[in-house]
């Protein structure tokens, strides 16, 4: 079911985007200063892996909800694409796919997938947003981002590229939390403090309001998610949790973790899973 968001209530849209940057900048003080190593610069470099997915794969919902979008004739900008699970699937319905990804490794594997399956139509390019490259302005029919947006601190410039670069509208996919905080519930035990929690769905579609768009936001189920929330076996789910409270692989907190990640999880779907799962939104607004 959609529903059509046309006013916000309250904050302006220059409270909201301070609000958003105050939260990005706690959360990175809050991963700096607990880190126990470094990432070498790419964060996705040992994950990368995990985000290939089938570009025809059947059974996802948030793919089929964006393929509902697409036009055979259309052009769409993909916003840290990632390994191309969206950008893929739609290069095979649409004439083509600008994929912007700053990850040297999530862009190795977007390429060797593009080789793997003979799709030729994506336009792979390392570029950071916001940016005020003359070129975006009118570059595509429909811009995407798909869980990107979470901890971008310079939200409002960046949602100005984003429209910018649409001629027809934009495309998010959000959860109503950052996947950063899948593990929440175990932070004050292993670090002695709450984790700090990034803005998400909600703080995105009030955003929007309040720069003026009319944004319709629609419910997904959880058909084809599963890699991301549900595990195989416990220790995948440890291996996740480590990194999302930025331990180490030797790190002197691991028992701790392991116990309070075990003592979490539930047998679900399969699987392991967490607790509680966090809400997927297909949210759409137009540009012109």
């Amino acid at each position: 079911m959609s529903e059509v968001y046309s006013s916000a209530g309250g904050s302006s849209a220059a409270e909201l985007t301070r609000d958003w940057a105050d939260r990005v900048a706690a959360n990175r003080e809050q991963a700096e200063r607990l880190r126990e190593d470094s990432d070498g610069g790419d964060h996705y470099r040992p994950l990368a892996s995990a985000f290939r997915a089938d570009p025809r794969r059947s059974g996802d919902s948030a793919l089929e909800a964006l393929l509902s979008i697409a036009k055979p004739e259309d052009t769409w900008v993909d916003v840290g694409a990632g390994a191309g699970r969206f950008s893929l699937p739609l290069a095979l319905q649409v004439r083509r796919v600008i994929a912007v990804e700053p990850s040297p490794a999530m862009r190795a594997e977007l390429a060797n997938l593009q080789i793997e399956h003979g799709i030729t139509n994506v336009d792979l390019r390392d570029q950071r947003w916001p940016s005020e490259d003359p070129e975006i302005s009118g570059m595509a029919d429909v811009a995407l981002i798909s869980h990107v947006g979470y901890d971008i601190e310079q939200m409002g410039s960046f949602l100005d590229t984003m429209e910018r670069a649409a001629t027809r509208e934009c495309v998010a996919l959000q959860y109503d939390r950052s996947p950063g905080s899948m593990f929440w519930q175990v932070w004050p035990e292993i670090h002695g403090e709450e984790q700090v929690h990034l803005p998400g769905a909600v703080e995105f579609i009030e955003l929007l309001e309040a720069r003026g768009a009319e944004v319709e936001a629609s419910d997904l189920e959880r058909r084809g998610d599963r890699q991301r929330f549900v595990f195989d076996e416990p220790e995948a789910a440890m291996d996740w949790a480590r990194r999302r409270l930025w331990l180490s692989e030797n790190s002197a907190k691991l028992p701790a973790l392991r116990k309070a990640v075990a003592d979490l999880l539930v047998e679900r779907d399969g699987g392991w899973s967490l607790p509680d799962q966090p809400k997927q939104m297909l949210i759409r607004w137009r540009t012109r």
